[in-house]
């Protein structure tokens, strides 16, 4: 019996069996790592609508990166289709902006993991509180109209969701990152992450710093983050924690200058364009999450997340005597929320039902320099959200049925200053949001699709208060009730195809999204950088959208996108002159925009992109005014990669053919003339040609 154990012992350490037991450990290793994604990824899942295909992009890791270099993420998402976007900077940092088939950034629903991003009570994002953000992301799509029920804000023009770095499916080591570029651009970026260790545990960790001048004068940013996030990924069971923090300085340059005076000086900045008359802010946006996440059977699976936002800051603009007694305005947000999703893939069908709930407060005060002591005023926004959706698809055959009902209730408070002789005020509104289409695959490459639905929207603080950061006595007169905006509501329907072919990948899909009062820009800014914006009644948004990649050679593959958008008004009321005007064009929203680019590989070693970028003139006003146009630009960026075994260079020259570019604006008053009722156009630009230089260490 002896002898036997023996040779048994010897036999299990031969060599042979040795490579097999090590074989079957990554095999094992390799499923556990899929296993953790899938299950990592449900929130993503159930709000990207499954097996339902809608208008949509959606940008891998790798096609981020090999274009990334610190860019703010509205840059970056322009490479799909029906998205414009812009820095107030003209370079790629400080408060940057996107809009989708026209439609500004509030209205666009923002997701990360699932947790909506959106400050509730604005509706926006502002990325420069998240600098460095699309380094930790690993995918993002972005629908456009209605689109596939979400959590947070109503998807009024499309929803914008991002995953980041699935942390157990990622293998182990690290990168550094060292970016340098015109302007004063300067970032540095560092990544550590452990993959999926025998005990179940994986982390990830990101921080960066990352500063520049900007390309107009006074339009610099100092800005640091982190993103954590790891867990314990059982067969069953997912425990995760995330934090993202942001903290941005940004000098102030959300005021757009004179056509008369950015042809004498492009890098304009109307608060000063000296060091000493710099304007600043400075802001930080912290998240916390903790997502559990367990798989029922095989094809059903719970994943639920709490999450908490704290962010705040402050913001100067001159007063009479300049920045000496500059008026010092402070915000500080604190919200926090549930979502749940529980996602079932069948053979033949798929579900998901979500739900989410959150409550929110934002303080507003005021300082006058030097004195930072004494608030002029101190008024509070409370508001809240319950929402459910379910959704699911059924296959049969060529054809898939699909189905997504959303009911969504919201609540706004206001908490007036003590001594503003104004009471507190209230509003509720509710939204039932049905969504339904069909796609028939017509041949292994070829599928079609139609889809119908309903959204219904709010209106930010800032449209009910007229853009007044608080409201008094002689103010409540113009913005009391709340329900002076009603808020706004789309139909939209959508129709196209996809080819999915080995060298080709086309969409091409028409829209047609009809509006009821739709709560539109009316062309002004006013002093605190606030957008101004009204109901109009009846308003349509109609026209055809593509996107294709061909890969023409084995080493080279040619991108394109296109937008064509007839955006009209029916009945638009001109807010200075009373004047009604008729089937007017939308402004700021170009008809057509295409964007046309290369990627190739010329050597295992060596990688050349070229990415161009038209867009036809846009109009500042609802009013038809030929004075008032955004000009139509083309411009173009080029990038070398070189690669030197894992590590890489991008060599990126930015609007390559030096070409003067406006990126919107609004009219204002004219600078050049004696008569002070006259205007001009007011423009934001694109920064001429520059150089960015970005080192990719990898370990």
């Amino acid at each position: 019996m002896l002898a036997l154990a023996f040779i048994l012992a010897l036999q299990a350490a031969s060599p042979a069996d040795t490579t097999h037991a090590r074989a079957d450990s990554l095999a094992a290793d390799s499923l556990r790592a899929r296993r953790a994604q899938r299950l990592e990824s449900v929130q993503v899942t159930a709000i990207r609508g499954g097996s339902a295909l809608i208008s949509e992009k959606t940008l891998e890791r790798a096609d981020i990166q090999r274009r990334y270099a610190g860019q703010e993420t509205p840059i970056l998402l322009q490479a799909a289709p029906g998205i414009t976007a812009y820095s107030e900077s003209g370079s790629a940092s400080n408060y940057s902006y996107m809009r989708l088939r026209g439609i500004d950034q509030t209205r666009i629903n923002i997701t990360l993991d699932g947790i909506p991003l959106n400050e509730p009570e604005d509706q926006g994002l502002f990325f420069s509180n998240f600098p460095d953000f699309a380094n930790s992301i690993a995918s993002v799509q972005i629908q456009r109209g209605v689109g596939s029920s979400t959590h947070g804000v109503a998807s009024y023009a499309g929803s914008v969701n991002f995953q980041s770095v699935p942390v157990a499916s990622v293998a182990p080591g690290g990168e550094l990152q060292f970016t340098r570029g015109a302007y004063g651009t300067s970032r540095l970026s560092a990544t550590l992450q452990s993959g999926l260790t025998p005990s179940g545990f994986a982390g990830y960790v990101r921080a960066s710093g990352q500063r520049t001048d900007g390309y107009r004068f006074n339009s610099g940013n100092r800005s640091h983050s982190a993103f954590a996030s790891g867990g314990w990924f059982g067969a069953r069971d997912i425990v995760k924690a995330t934090v993202l923090a942001g903290i941005s300085s940004n000098e102030q340059a959300y005021l757009a200058s004179p056509l008369s005076v950015l042809r004498q000086n492009p890098r304009d900045n109307p608060y000063g364009n000296s060091p000493a008359s710099a304007v600043g802010d400075r802001f930080h946006q912290d998240l916390a999450s903790v997502a559990w996440t367990h798989a029922l059977s095989a094809s059903l699976s719970l994943a639920t997340t709490a999450y908490g936002f704290d962010a705040g800051g402050w913001y100067d603009v001159p007063g009479m005597t300049g920045l000496g007694d500059a008026y010092n305005y402070n915000l500080h947000s604190r919200w926090g929320g549930i979502i749940s999703a529980l996602d079932w893939t069948g053979e033949a069908a798929t579900a998901s039902v979500g739900l989410h709930l959150a409550r929110y407060h934002r303080e507003h005060w005021l300082y006058t320099r030097p004195d930072l002591e004494t608030r002029l005023y101190s008024n509070v926004g409370y508001k809240g959200e319950q929402s459910a959706f379910a959704k699911g698809s059924v296959t049969r055959g060529r054809t898939t049925l699909f189905g997504d009902l959303q009911l969504r209730l919201s609540q706004f408070r206001y908490q007036p200053t003590e001594s503003s002789g104004v009471s507190p005020a209230s509003v509720r509104w509710s939204f039932l949001n049905p969504k339904a289409g069909v796609s028939v695959r017509v041949s292994d490459r070829l599928v079609a699709y139609a889809s119908a639905g309903i959204n219904g929207r709010e209106p930010t603080r800032a449209d009910m208060f007229a853009g007044a950061d608080d409201v008094d006595s002689v103010t409540a007169r113009s913005v009391l009730p709340l329900t002076r905006v009603h808020p706004e509501s789309v139909r939209d329907v959508e129709t196209g195809v996809t080819w999915q072919g080995g060298r080709v990948q086309a969409q091409a899909n028409l829209f047609l999204m009809q509006f009821r009062d739709e709560i539109a820009p009316i062309g002004e800014i006013n002093q605190i950088g606030y957008v101004l914006r009204k109901n109009v009644a009846r308003s349509v948004r109609r026209g055809m959208e593509g996107d294709l990649t061909w890969r023409a050679m084995p080493r080279l593959t040619v991108l394109a996108t296109a937008s064509l958008t007839d955006a009209r008004i029916r009945d638009y009321r001109d807010e200075a002159t009373g004047e009604l005007f008729h089937d007017v064009t939308a402004l700021l929203t170009p008809k057509f925009i295409s964007g046309h680019g290369i990627r190739s590989d010329l050597a295992s070693w060596l990688s050349l992109d070229v990415d161009g970028r038209y867009s036809s003139r846009m109009m500042l006003t609802n009013t038809n005014d030929a004075r008032f146009v955004v000009p139509a630009s083309w411009y173009a960026d080029a990038g070398i990669t070189l690669r030197f075994a894992r590590h890489s260079v991008l060599v990126q020259l930015r609007n390559v053919f030096d070409r003067r570019v406006y990126t919107g604006g609004y009219p204002g008053p004219a600078m050049d003339g004696a008569d002070r009722s006259a205007m001009e156009p007011y423009y934001y630009t694109l920064a001429p040609r520059n150089l960015t230089v970005n080192a990719r260490l990898v370990f």
